[in-house]
C-alpha cells in the first residue's frame, strides 16, 4: 500500500518548483521568453558576457531569448574569468541565480532552463514568479597591475657578444632583453632558443644555466619559463625581473713543472676552486671552464695528493689561457759503490715510494738507478747484494740526492807514503857500514889446544 504514496510524493516533488515559479503554467503564448542577465558593467567587458545557446549560436548578455512552448534549452557562459577592462577587478563565474528569490539555479556555467511554459522576464516578474536568470560572478579587487601587466625578460649575456632569442607562447620570436605586456590574470611561456653559442667578440663559450628571478619565484633549469599568473608587474623597478642566465666559459690548458722548471707528466686529477664552486678535472688540455679566478688544489700526481705549491691561481676572466702549475716533485737517484767507492753493477734495489707502491731495479754499469721524478716525501730503498740485505735506507729526495749505499765488497784503499831518493840512499849506506863494521870487529876463533 506504501507504493502509490511514494510515487505520488515523488511526482509532487518534481513539479513543485514549476508550480512555485509559474503559477500560470502553460500560460505563455508561443514563443515563450527568457531573459538572461549579467551584473558586469559594460566598461569592464565591452561587448558583454558571451553565452552559447544549445551548443550553437553565441549571444551577449543581457539578452532575451525566445523559445517554443514546452521546450528545454542550455545557456553556457563562455567568459568564466576576466579582468575588468576599466576597473581592473577580477571576475570569476560563480553560479546561475534565479532573481525571483536569489537562489542558486545552477552552479555550472552551463544552465539548463526550466520547461518553457511561462515567460521569465523583468517586465513580468511578480515577487518570486516569472523572473529573469542572472549569470553571477565573484568580483575581487585588482592585484598589482590592472588591465595590462609587464614582465622584464633579461639576460646576463652582453648584446655585443651574442643575442639570446626567445619564443613567446610557442609563436613569435624576440631578442633579449625585452619587456612583455600581458593581460592581467594570464599565464605565458618564454622559451630560450639558443642554449649554447660562441661569443662574437670575446670568443667565450656560453652555456645555459637557468631562469632566475629576484621576485621570489623559484629558479628553473628548463629553457622554457612558465610565467606566474600575471597579477603583478615583474619588472626591475617593481616586483623583480626574470633573467636568462648563461655560464661564460674560456678554454684552459695546464702544464706542470718541478720547482726548477723541469717539465713533469700531467697529474691524474686536480680541483679548481672558486668560492663555493669546485670543479674536478682528469684532463688538463682544452678544458672549457667558467670565466672566474680559480685556485688550484688537491693535485694528485704519481698517487700522492696535494703536491701543488699553495696559492697558485688560474684567471679565466679575460680569456682563454695556458698556465704552468708547479708541483713538489724531485729527481731521485740511488748509487751503489764498493768499499773503494767504485760503482757496483747488477745490485738489486727495491724502492717503496710515498704513494705505497714498490718497484724493483738493478744498478747499471755506473752503479746507478734513475728513479726519475718522485713526489715530495720519503722513500725507502732496500739494497740486496749476493742474497743479503745490505740496508733498508729511508730518505727524502728533496734533501738527499743521490742516495749512496756501500756494499761489502773489495778492500779499503792502501795508503802509500812517498820517500825521497836521498833518504833511501842514506839508509842503504848506513846498512852497508854496519855490516862491514860487524865483520871487522869479529874476533877469530882461538887455535886448537894440544896437550
Amino acid at each position: 500500500m506504501a507504493g502509490p504514496a511514494v510515487i505520488a510524493l515523488t511526482v509532487l516533488a518534481l513539479i513543485a518548483p514549476l508550480v512555485v515559479q509559474n503559477s500560470n503554467a502553460m500560460g505563455c503564448s508561443a514563443p515563450c521568453q527568457l531573459e538572461a542577465l549579467s551584473h558586469v558593467p559594460p566598461p569592464d567587458l565591452p561587448g558583454g558576457v558571451r553565452v552559447k545557446l544549445d551548443g550553437g549560436s553565441i549571444f551577449s548578455l543581457n539578452h532575451t531569448f525566445a523559445f517554443a512552448n514546452s521546450t528545454v534549452h542550455t545557456i553556457q557562459v563562455l567568459d568564466t574569468f576576466f579582468i575588468g577592462a576599466s576597473s581592473g577587478k577580477r571576475y570569476t563565474f560563480k553560479q546561475w541565480t534565479y532573481t525571483g528569490d536569489g537562489s542558486q539555479w545552477d552552479s555550472s556555467p552551463t544552465m539548463t532552463t526550466p520547461p518553457m511554459y511561462a515567460d521569465y522576464t523583468t517586465a513580468l516578474c511578480n515577487a518570486t514568479l516569472n523572473c529573469p536568470f542572472l549569470a553571477e560572478f565573484t568580483v575581487t579587487a585588482p592585484l598589482g597591475c590592472r588591465t595590462t601587466c609587464h614582465l622584464d625578460a633579461l639576460t646576463n649575456v652582453q648584446s655585443s657578444d651574442g643575442i639570446v632569442k626567445v619564443r613567446l607562447d610557442g609563436s613569435s620570436v624576440y631578442s633579449l632583453s625585452t619587456t612583455f605586456a600581458f593581460p592581467n590574470g594570464t599565464v605565458h611561456t618564454i622559451q630560450v632558443l639558443n642554449s649554447t653559442f660562441t661569443g662574437a667578440t670575446s670568443g667565450a663559450r656560453y652555456t645555459w644555466i637557468q631562469w632566475s628571478c629576484t621576485c621570489g619565484v623559484a629558479s628553473t633549469t628548463s629553457q622554457t619559463l612558465n610565467t606566474p599568473t600575471m597579477y603583478d608587474n615583474y619588472t626591475v623597478s617593481q616586483r623583480g625581473a626574470f633573467t636568462a642566465q648563461f655560464n661564460k666559459q674560456f678554454q684552459l690548458n695546464l702544464a706542470f713543472t718541478d720547482q726548477q722548471g723541469n717539465s713533469l707528466s700531467p697529474p691524474s686529477s686536480l680541483e679548481l676552486v672558486s668560492g663555493s664552486t669546485v670543479v674536478s678535472l682528469t684532463s688538463v688540455s682544452g678544458q672549457w671552464e667558467n670565466s672566474l679566478v680559480w685556485t688550484v688544489r688537491n693535485v694528485v700526481w704519481e698517487g700522492a695528493l696535494g703536491l701543488e705549491l699553495p696559492g697558485q691561481t688560474v684567471d679565466l676572466t679575460a680569456g682563454s689561457i695556458s698556465k704552468t702549475i708547479v708541483l713538489k716533485a724531485f729527481p731521485a737517484t740511488v748509487k751503489i759503490v764498493d768499499r773503494s767507492k767504485n760503482p757496483v753493477a747488477g745490485v738489486t734495489v727495491t724502492v717503496s715510494f710515498a704513494n705505497t707502491t714498490s718497484r724493483a731495479f738493478q744498478t747499471d754499469s755506473q752503479g746507478l738507478i734513475q728513479l726519475g721524478y718522485i713526489p715530495l716525501g720519503s722513500y725507502t730503498a732496500v739494497v740486496t747484494y749476493q742474497g743479503n740485505t745490505i740496508c733498508s735506507c729511508s730518505t727524502d729526495a728533496s734533501l738527499t740526492n743521490p742516495l749512496v749505499v756501500e756494499v761489502p765488497v773489495g778492500s779499503a784503499p792502501v795508503t802509500v807514503t812517498s820517500v825521497s831518493s836521498i833518504v833511501l840512499l842514506t839508509i842503504l849506506g848506513l846498512a852497508v857500514f854496519l855490516v862491514l863494521l860487524a865483520v871487522r870487529v869479529r874476533k877469530p876463533p882461538p887455535p886448537p889446544s894440544i896437550e
